[in-house]
């Protein structure tokens, strides 16, 4: 889907123009599901940007955008990027340590925040904030748009009055500057080291909408629940989605995503691999508690939707093969699997009826899951393919405009992030620099108008991660199958060097063992020490459930002989040999720390739910220590 739209602008033009009485960007209120028409967000727009031109907000401007799930965030995003001025995004979350980074270094000279505290916040860091002039306040408490002095309702209502002197002063503001042109500085959270400023232009993020929407066949009759962070790039790029396309949407958060989903009966679900967990999660330990018959049926229908899902893979040609496969295997292969599936048939009618509750609890009408931010562990991707959910898991980051490739939906392969979309291109490089050919592993280099200009105010920084021939290099390993989709093999910058010099990428074993219905999350760790080791949050519903004799006090789990060897034997069957691990990258047998607690949210993992390593070491180094050692 190729347009001739070359500003944000323009997106939300055509569609009020399209589909001008269509309610989306909506939220849940005590009076219900309540959104806005297009054609009044295009209003609020309008009168925004026209209101911020008032203000004497000039081109290039930055402007610190902090603002969490809301209706109204892409209000302000569309009127920051179209007065000519750049949108410095963060969550309101972000620590005083970090908004003074932010700000000093983008030299932002006004702020957009979602409520009052958050200015109370920005206003006590003043005299530590020398580039800022105004703050303004999007909401009160409820969610509406706020009233008063310094409120982006006060500018709205100065943008009508100067909007009706002249009509065309958004149209001359938006020419005044290319799209090609800094749009948004995106501070990357990311899991360590300090912020880094990605810098994408308007140009970039179209030709991502839009080839995405082509990719996965998405159309304004498609509606979308999402609870993710705007200002996060794979929620940006979804709500940029849903404006171009016209579809309904519907921001939630986690506390009424539950009774959103059987609501608002979504098409579109887009998410992080942490939600799809929770969700797994809670089936399995909800089927758990259930009667012996009950349990026996779920999982008997569970093997059943696993094997269809395989065996529909094998005849369409997408199950998972790096290497192409002889003709005349294929070819059995290929008939075995029909003579399957027909066989199956029966048994795939029952396992939909016991599945059928599920789907329900998601709206019943789901038809694209997308998945993105992290890696999705295979024993997830497994559980949602058998139990009949198409996930599209997907692959990009912040400096590529948020995707870089994504699952066919006819054809999701699993174990793969997908082919990359048209206009990318991908090359893999060895630790020397060298090509990697088809099949082997590599760092994943890309070129692309979706790609950063670079990173703000760090040109040592762009002179390392771009080559000579203008390539990117992502920092993750991957693998090209013979399908050109791409496998994902870790991040170069977990790699793990252990004493002997061995490198173990610790994503692939951290993935098995989230194959353990007793782990929850984990944490594969090791560097300069002779051997891993393994930081386990246990899944601590399911073992108290399955063994009511253990202690309650999870602080003396780790310690518990009843929990140690129940933890002992899933990590010795898991990371073996026979699983396909190299010596090295086995954990001996007590090699391992059973954490009392989850990974603390705010403080070890990132807002998309990616655990940070090095918080997570930081918390735990004792031991972490004390485990190496022995």
């Amino acid at each position: 889907m190729e347009t001739d739209q070359k500003y944000f602008y323009d997106m939300l033009e055509r569609t009020a123009s399209k589909f001008p009485n269509k309610e989306s960007f909506s939220r849940r209120t005590k009076d219900g599901i309540k959104g806005r028409t297009f054609s009044e967000i295009k209003s609020l727009t309008d009168s925004l940007i026209a209101g911020l031109i008032e203000e004497g907000v000039q081109k290039d401007d930055k402007i610190l955008y902090l603002c969490d799930s809301s209706q109204n965030w892409i209000i302000g995003d569309i009127a920051i990027v179209s007065a000519g001025a750049v949108s410095v995004p963060r969550g309101t979350d972000v620590v005083d340590e970090d908004i003074l980074y932010i700000v000093n270094h983008s030299e932002s000279k006004y702020a957009i925040v979602q409520k009052e505290k958050d200015k109370q916040r920005l206003v006590n860091l003043g005299s530590k904030l020398p580039s800022l002039k105004k703050v303004f306040v999007i909401e009160d408490d409820i969610g509406d748009l706020k009233s008063g002095t310094d409120t982006i309702l006060g500018l709205i209502e100065r943008g009508k009055s100067n909007l009706s002197k002249d009509p065309g002063i958004v149209r001359k503001r938006l020419q005044e500057k290319s799209p090609n042109e800094l749009a948004t500085l995106i501070y990357t959270s990311g899991t360590t080291g300090a912020p880094k400023g990605v810098m994408l232009t308007q140009t970039g993020w179209i030709s991502a909408v839009e080839k995405v929407i082509g990719f996965v066949q998405l159309t304004s009759a498609d509606s979308g629940v999402s609870l993710l962070p705007p200002w996060h790039a794979f929620e940006r790029a979804i709500e940029y989605c849903i404006l171009e396309l016209g579809a309904g949407f519907l921001v939630s958060n986690i506390s009424n995503l539950k009774e959103d989903l059987k609501e608002f009966q979504p098409t579109l679900f887009p998410s992080v691999p942490r939600i799809w967990e929770s969700l797994y999660n809670g089936i399995m330990n909800k089927v758990s508690k259930e009667s012996g018959f009950k349990r026996a049926v779920f999982n008997f229908c569970l093997k059943i939707g696993n094997l269809w899902a395989v065996q529909k893979g094998v005849l369409f040609g997408y199950d998972f093969r790096i290497e192409k496969p002889n003709f005349i295997v294929w070819t059995f292969s290929k008939f075995s699997s029909l003579v399957l599936l027909i066989l199956l048939s029966p048994l795939k009618l029952l396992a939909l009826a016991v599945f059928k509750p599920i789907h329900n609890a998601l709206g019943g009408k789901l038809r694209v899951s997308v998945s993105a931010g992290s890696a999705l562990p295979s024993v997830v991707d497994k559980f949602l393919s058998s139990i009949g959910l198409i996930v599209l898991e997907g692959y990009g980051m912040t400096e590529t405009s948020a995707v870089l490739s994504i699952r066919k939906p006819k054809q999701p392969s699993p174990g793969t992030v997908g082919t990359p979309i048209q206009g990318y291109e991908c090359i893999l490089k060895d630790e020397h620099g060298n090509l990697v050919s088809q099949g082997g592993k590599g760092s994943l280099w890309v070129k692309s108008k979706q790609v950063l200009m670079g990173y703000y105010k760090r040109p040592e920084l762009n002179d390392v991660v771009f080559d000579k021939n203008g390539f990117f290099d992502t920092g993750d390993i991957m693998r090209f199958n013979y399908r050109n989709e791409l496998v994902f093999a870790g991040r170069a910058k977990d790699t793990i060097v252990l004493a002997g010099g061995e490198n173990v990428e610790p994503v692939p074993i951290e993935d098995q063992l989230l194959n353990s219905p007793y782990v929850n999350q984990v944490m594969v760790t090791g560097h300069e020490a002779k051997h891993l080791v393994v930081l386990i949050v246990p899944d601590f519903e399911r073992l108290k459930a399955e063994f009511p004799d253990i202690p309650e006090d999870a602080n003396v789990w780790n310690s518990h002989p009843k929990i140690r060897e129940i933890f002992k034997k899933e990590v010795s069957d898991r990371i073996s040999r026979k699983t396909g691990f190299k010596s090295f990258e086995l954990i001996p047998q007590n090699a391992f720390y059973v954490i009392p607690r989850p990974f603390d949210p705010d403080k070890e993992m990132t807002r998309t739910l990616k655990i940070k390593r090095n918080e997570i070491l930081e918390s735990f180094k004792k031991e972490v220590s004390d485990l190496t050692k022995n």
